[in-house]
């Protein structure tokens, strides 16, 4: 009796951890002015190296 018990509160567990994340990813956040949303742009500064010399670039990040 005591290993049946076990065995459903296991399989209960391991459902709901399964069940979790797969509920996490389909979350959908709705906003009133969606069509509204401006994107936050910033510059930044990329420094990198190309064929021996130093690149100093600006690059646009937006998000």
């Amino acid at each position: 009796m005591k290993a049946i018990l076990l065995a459903s509160v296991l399989a209960l567990a391991a459902a709901s951890a399964a069940i979790a994340p797969t509920q996490a990813a389909t979350t959908i956040i709705k906003t009133n002015d969606h069509m509204h949303m401006k994107n936050h742009c910033r510059a930044k500064v990329v420094t990198h190296w190309r064929h021996h010399h130093k690149v100093v670039e600006k690059v646009k990040v937006c998000g």
